[in-house]
């Protein structure tokens, strides 16, 4: 009988063995840290003050791009001094370029980049944090693209129920402030 179970184990760990290998083996080819390191280069330049496009010029930032942590980071504060202030970390992690949003619904969304597509920058959804439930209500999966260096549009999906809803996503064009 021990033979058996010691059997089986073996046989077991070999299976889950065999399971995690080739999932790893396409998140390698998927993210690797030379292209995360391009899309990071994106967001390390957008440092400044940003607008939306068709803002009155006198509104000033609705948007501030910062470098922290000896530029390892870049802090996203969206609408500062409003009520409804938002903050987006956005930093790499091992081979992969990630952000975590303190969404104004009071949840914290950790997403991941996909695979660099040029000047086009997609987060997938990986997980939250004080999501009061999953159906909660949240924006998630942004999409960045930036169109030169003054100019960057981003979109994000906005979830409720479990899923997206069509219509409701979010589309912010912004355009960088002239010094």
């Amino acid at each position: 009988m021990r033979k058996l179970i010691a059997t089986t184990s073996v046989a077991l760990l070999t299976l889950l063995y065999s399971c995690q290998g080739p999932g790893q083996i396409y998140r390698d080819r998927m993210y690797d840290r030379a292209n995360s390191i391009q899309q990071f280069r994106y967001f390390l330049e957008m440092e400044g003050d940003w607008r939306v496009v068709g803002g009155a010029p006198s509104q000033g930032a609705t948007h501030i791009y910062k470098t922290i942590a000896n530029g390892t980071v870049v802090v996203e504060t969206a609408f500062p001094g409003e009520p409804h202030e938002m903050i987006t970390a956005i930093h790499l992690n091992g081979p992969n370029l990630v952000m975590t949003h303190y969404c104004a619904t009071g949840a914290q969304l950790y997403m991941v980049a996909e695979h660099p597509s040029g000047d086009k920058v997609h987060f997938r959804f990986e997980s939250a944090s004080d999501l009061n439930h999953p159906n909660a209500p949240h924006m998630r999966d942004p999409s960045y693209h930036f169109i030169d260096r003054d100019r960057v549009n981003s979109i994000w999906s906005y979830w409720e129920g479990g899923k997206a809803v069509t219509g409701k996503g979010m589309k912010v064009e912004l355009e960088r402030v002239p010094d």
